[in-house]
Parts: structure tokens; C-alpha cells; sequence
């Protein structure tokens, strides 16, 4: 039954395209009757236009057949309602008797074919296809209009008998350009209709602005230029610029994440009915990430060179934090192995002619300790990289296997078995085709150590296992938390940072740190950057214990 109703759906719905079509080819007469059966039809195609839309979102794996034909269908119904609507939009002088009722409608005109405009953009970006810049060049030339009309900040809603949500010229171009942002990540069908769909209400938490704001504006585009958006780098004035920046709404964005960690369902926040968790705080959190990181910092891109060789790629917090404890564990070992007598010896020659058992006990416990040295067994997988620059790597990876690949994400990196272990998070996502992807990585460190943890609390707790007589007695252990210290220059200063599982992360929490045998007392300070599951931050060293 609900295919029939599919093919009902589809053929009526395509016969409305026919005659819109044929609408917007013909010399038909552009008077105020003629756009008011638009608006009207247009209106009354909705929901079985929403339907085929929602065939195409929900079945991910359709056959190509399928696929290509719905995608031809709703790509085809927009190109033609924009078409109609485009024909309005060109037109200079409406009739002086309909001239008031014109002005009435231009701004839900404009808004309407900005609409068909995202659509085609959002089914463009599905295929990881870059739309073309006649579309880009639409969207400018419509806003611009609307700017010109002054009706751009106009609120209503864009289709009333449906009770749609209040929207205006500027929301819905807003929505096409954050849309755009997202074309480079790895992301689903549903995830992108999800943030289009979020987008509706988020879009007022963004303003479009002539004149450039420094520390405020992320984002800029020229209306001249037939392209989407880019990211400031340098400022660039003219009176077709345009920029917006989203401190308002990464501020919305961190009031609902925090909701929906506190159990608050995301069908509640008004996120979806499909919205589930914990799929969809983890898109929220990938989005964050995303967008905050134009905000707080600007990455350096040093100059690429082509290079091609595999390198082996360790994923996962603890995975990461093992590899680099065994490049630790080999340094000591090595140093150990190489050290000269100790004070304790020295001191035994000068005091007795020889060195005391107790000392050579102290001194043998320590070389086995590290002379012991076996690395641990890691699951790593292979990676081929393309381009490397002074700050990071540039990789093509198979889409298959590599599921876990976000923004955001750290990867521990290295040549071969001899190498140590680099730092890298995952900066850029971009899908090449249906089975490859580009990962683009900068650099955090070449020079992690690795720290385990206690807390002020669980620093005074006993930490070592006790025997019982029935073996190992586990009540009151305390497994230690692990961590990176990451030595790190920022405005030409050195500071000491860590970066840890972002559970573990409180502004001023005290921890008693081991690193390579050294212990010390440390404070959290302010967070420096915010991952998926990890947190960097700086750290005030209190005392060496």
C-alpha cells in the first residue's frame, strides 16, 4: 500500500511539475493572479513533495536506479518552482494597480525561492557533488534583492496553511551557507537533513552583517562571486561582502548538548520524532566542533608537499594514550640501561669503600622495572599519505572500515615500529567519491609523555590491591586515569598543558600527576580546545612531589 500511495504521490506530484514547468518556459502573462496561483499551488504540492523527500533521506540503500530517479524528481520539481519564481523575480513593474499587492508578497517570494535553491544544494551535497554556480549566483543575486526591498528581516511563515516555522529572506539564506559549511565532512543523508532541519530555528541565532567585525565574524562571502562561503582568514572589505560569525549559536548549540548529557530526550528539544540517541548528540557534538573551531582558533597551513607512504594509525583515547606510555617505557629503558652510578652508590664508595646491598637492591629493582620492556600488542590500521606540510598530513582512506573517522577525532601516527608516536586530530573531512575519503590532520605534539591521574580524593585512598586468602582483594582499588602532558608555545610562551578524557576535565581541579617516574601536583586551568570524547587544557604546576 505504501508504495502505491508512492507512485500516486510521485505521478501527481509530477504533473504539477509539468505545469509549472510549462509556466515557467511560456510567455504567460506575469500579473498579481498569476503569482498568487503559484504561491497557492506551490503550497498545496507540499506534503506530497516532503513525502518524496522523505523516501529519499530514509532508504540510504535504494538501488541506483531508484536513487537516481527520486533524485531527478526532486532536483527536477525545485529547478522548475525556482524557474517560476525566478520569472517574478526579474520582473520591474508590475502593474500599478497590483504594485501594493506585490510588495505584500515579495518578501515570501524571495524566501520560497531561496528555498527550492537549498533543496537543490542539500541533494547536490548528498552526492558530494559541488552545485552549480548558477545556483550560487541565483542565491546572491535573490538575497540581494530582498536586501534592496528591504524585506530581508521580514518574519512569516513560509508556508501558512501548513503552520511552518517563522522564517525570513535572511534565515533562509543563512541556512543555504551554514548548510555549505558541512560539504566537507563525512556525513549521512540523515545527518544532513537533520541539520538542515535544526537550521530552521538555529538560523536566528545568526546575523548577516556589511561591515567586518574582528573576533566576531567567522564566515564571509561575496555576493559578486558565483561560490558558497568561506572562512576569514584575512580581512577583506567591499560592498558586496557580506560575513556572519556563531558565537550566538554555539552558545544555543552548548544549552541543548548539555540538555540531552542530562537525559533530556531530543524528540522534547524539538530536534525530531527520528532524532535518536546517541546518535544524534554525537552529529550535535561533531557540528560544535566543526563550526567553534573557526571561532577559536586559526590553523597556520604551511606550504604541502606530495608524498606517498603508509604509516601506521592508532584510534581511541586509551589505544592512544598506551602507545605513546610505550614510547615512554622505551626511552627510560634505554636511559636506564645507560645510566651512570647513582648519588646513593657514589655516596655508599665514600662512606663505606663499597656499595651497600640496599642501594644495589634500589638500583636493580629500577633496571628491571624498565629493562623489562615489552611493548604492548596495538590494533593499528594502514594509512596512505598523499600531502605533507610543517603542521600536519593529508590522507585518502577507504570509506569502508573507517566508520569512526569524525572531526575532531585523535589519531596517534608513525612510520614504522622505531618511530615514536604523533599527536594528530582529524581538521578536515572530505568525501572524494562513494568509497573514498580525504582526511586532512594537524599536529598537536611530537613530544607527549604520558601522565596517570589520581584526585585530590583518590590520592589519600589506597591505590594498591591487597591479598586476601582468597586471592586478589580488588575493594577500594582505584584504576589511575590516563592523560598526555604536552609541552605547548602560544603567543611565544611555553606553557604546560594536558590533554585528557573530557570526563576527567573541572576548571581548577587538583591532580597528583606521575610522568616517567617523576611526581608532581597540578591544577586544570582553561580549556584550549574541545574533542569528541577529550579536552586540552593548561595546567599550573604546584609543586614537584
Amino acid at each position: 500500500m505504501k508504495k502505491i500511495r508512492l507512485t500516486e504521490v510521485s505521478a501527481q506530484l509530477g504533473k504539477v511539475q509539468e505545469a509549472v514547468h510549462r509556466f515557467a518556459q511560456k510567455d504567460h502573462p506575469l500579473n498579481l493572479a498569476a503569482l498568487q496561483a503559484l504561491l497557492l499551488i506551490d503550497e498545496q504540492a507540499q506534503p506530497a513533495f516532503d513525502l518524496v523527500r522523505q523516501q529519499y533521506i530514509q532508504n540510504p540503500r535504494m538501488s541506483k536506479q531508484i536513487e537516481e530517479k527520486l533524485w531527478q524528481d526532486i532536483v527536477g520539481f525545485s529547478r522548475d518552482m525556482l524557474a517560476a519564481y525566478q520569472r517574478f523575480v526579474l520582473l520591474e513593474e508590475p502593474k500599478p494597480e497590483e504594485a501594493s499587492e506585490f510588495q505584500k508578497l515579495t518578501a515570501i517570494m524571495l524566501a520560497r525561492a531561496l528555498h527550492y535553491i537549498s533543496i537543490q544544494m542539500k541533494w547536490h551535497f548528498f552526492r558530494f557533488s559541488a552545485p552549480d554556480p548558477k545556483l550560487w549566483s541565483a542565491a546572491h543575486q535573490i538575497y540581494r534583492l530582498s536586501e534592496v526591498s528591504d524585506v530581508d528581516s521580514d518574519p512569516f511563515s513560509l508556508y501558512p496553511a501548513l503552520s511552518s516555522p517563522t522564517t525570513s529572506c535572511a534565515d533562509e539564506y543563512v541556512q543555504i551557507m551554514m548548510l555549505a559549511t558541512l560539504n566537507n565532512g563525512n556525513f549521512s543523508f540523515r545527518q544532513f537533513d537533520w541539520a538542515d532541519r535544526w537550521l530552521d530555528s538555529w538560523s536566528r541565532h545568526i546575523q548577516i552583517e556589511r561591515k567586518y567585525r574582528a573576533n566576531v565574524h567567522q564566515f564571509c562571502l561575496n555576493l559578486q562571486e558565483p561560490a558558497g562561503p568561506s572562512k576569514i582568514h584575512d580581512q577583506v572589505d567591499g560592498e558586496t561582502m557580506r560575513y556572519w560569525g556563531v558565537i550566538e549559536l554555539l552558545a544555543e548549540m552548548t544549552k541543548i548538548i548539555k540538555q540531552l548529557e542530562a537525559g533530556e530526550s531530543p524528540q522534547r528539544l524539538g530536534l525530531g520524532d527520528d532524532c535518536r540517541m546517541p546518535g544524534c548528540l554525537d552529529f550535535m557534538k561533531q557540528l560544535e566542533i566543526l563550526w567553534s573551531r573557526e571561532l577559536t582558533h586559526q590553523i597556520h597551513r604551511s606550504e604541502r608537499h606530495k608524498v606517498n607512504k603508509l604509516v601506521e594509525v592508532v584510534q581511541g583515547l586509551n589505544n592512544i594514550f598506551q602507545a605513546i606510555r610505550q614510547d615512554d617505557d622505551r626511552i627510560m629503558s634505554v636511559q636506564t640501561m645507560k645510566r651512570t652510578p647513582e648519588s646513593a652508590e657514589v655516596m655508599d664508595m665514600k662512606l663505606y669503600g663499597f656499595v651497600t646491598d640496599r642501594t644495589k637492591q634500589r638500583m636493580a629493582e629500577m633496571q628491571n622495572k624498565h629493562s623489562s620492556y615489552a611493548p604492548r600488542h596495538l590494533e593499528t590500521v594502514s594509512w596512505v599519505l598523499e600531502n605533507q606540510s610543517e603542521g600536519g598530513f593529508g590522507a585518502v582512506l577507504p570509506v569502508n572500515g573507517n566508520d569512526w573517522v569524525r572531526l575532531g577525532v585523535l589519531v596517534g601516527m608513525r612510520n614504522d615500529a622505531n618511530s615514536n608516536w604523533i599527536l594528530a586530530v582529524i581538521r578536515r573531512l572530505n568525501r572524494i567519491d562513494t568509497e573514498h575519503l580525504y582526511a586532512g590532520l594537524q599536529i598537536l605534539s611530537t613530544a607527549s609523555v604520558s601522565v596517570t591521574m589520581r584526585s585530590e580524593d583518590e590520592h589519600r585512598r589506597p591505590s594498591a590491591l591487597s591479598m586476601s586468602a582468597d586471592g586478589l582483594d580488588t575493594f577500594g582499588a582505584i584504576v589511575p586515569r590516563l592523560g598526555l602532558y604536552i609541552p605547548h608555545q602560544t603567543e611565544g610562551k611555553r606553557i604546560n598543558t594536558m590533554l585528557i578524557q573530557a570526563a576527567d576535565y573541572s576548571m581548577d581541579r587538583f591532580y597528583h600527576v606521575t610522568a616517567r617516574d617523576k611526581h608532581f601536583t597540578v591544577k586544570l586551568g582553561d580549556m584550549l580546545e574541545k574533542g569528541p570524547d577529550w579536552i586540552w587544557s593548561s595546567v599550573d604546576l604546584l609543586r614537584k612531589d
